[in-house]
């Protein structure tokens, strides 16, 4: 006969499901966050120089195909760090979708506004206005996915990181209406980076070693 989980019992065993979720996100995602938190930010702030220093500013966005290396790398760390991991839960396959899903509607995203930008039948004196939608756009899906994180491990420092992108999206606005310029995206993206991922991996990373 199938025991019966009290309410009590029930809390307790989703209680011990997110606390062994954010274990394994300590053992493992930190780090990996950490990596691609350094690699936009080194991109991001390499397209900036790139922009003051080229005659041809449309040569510096080449920078990001950087990004295609950097992420297979980073495959390869997300791949090794998950077999250190001790228990798999349902929580860990959720925060694993959220940044899959996450992935797929980057790609998607950056096919869509270069292809609008390049076949645009109305305009071309303006297409570059979808190209510069890029960086904000990416910082939201991004604060979306630290979002959904923060509420599957319940870790308050991701939550500040979405607050960071979602913050950084707006500034990305504000640019354009009062500069006048996008160069300066660049710079909000890699703090941002730094920000809502770095600073809160290195925090994951230390409570880690304070829990072993």
């Amino acid at each position: 006969m199938d025991k019966k989980f009290t309410e009590q019992e029930s809390l307790a065993v989703i209680g011990e499901m997110i606390d062994r979720a954010r274990n394994n996100v300590q053992k493992g995602s930190a780090n990996s966050l950490i990596y691609y938190g350094y690699a936009v930010a080194l991109v991001a702030m390499l397209n900036y120089i790139l922009l003051q220093a080229l005659d041809d500013k449309n040569m510096s966005f080449a920078v990001w195909y950087l990004m295609i290396p950097l992420a297979i790398a980073g495959h390869f760390l997300k791949r090794k760090l998950d077999r250190s991991a001790i228990v798999k839960t349902h929580i860990d396959g959720i925060i694993a979708c959220i940044w899959k899903g996450f992935s797929v509607s980057i790609i998607a995203l950056i096919i869509i506004l270069f292809s609008m930008a390049y076949f645009d039948p109305y305009t071309t004196e303006h297409s570059w206005i979808y190209l510069s939608l890029i960086t904000p756009m990416v910082m939201i899906m991004t604060a979306m996915a630290e979002f959904g994180m923060a509420k599957a491990c319940r870790y308050r420092p991701f939550y500040w990181g979405a607050i960071f992108f979602w913050t950084g999206a707006l500034l990305c606005l504000l640019s354009y209406v009062v500069l006048k310029k996008g160069d300066v995206q660049f710079i909000i993206l890699a703090v941002c980076m730094i920000a809502g991922f770095v600073i809160p991996g290195y925090s994951l990373n230390k409570k880690a070693k304070q829990n072993v």
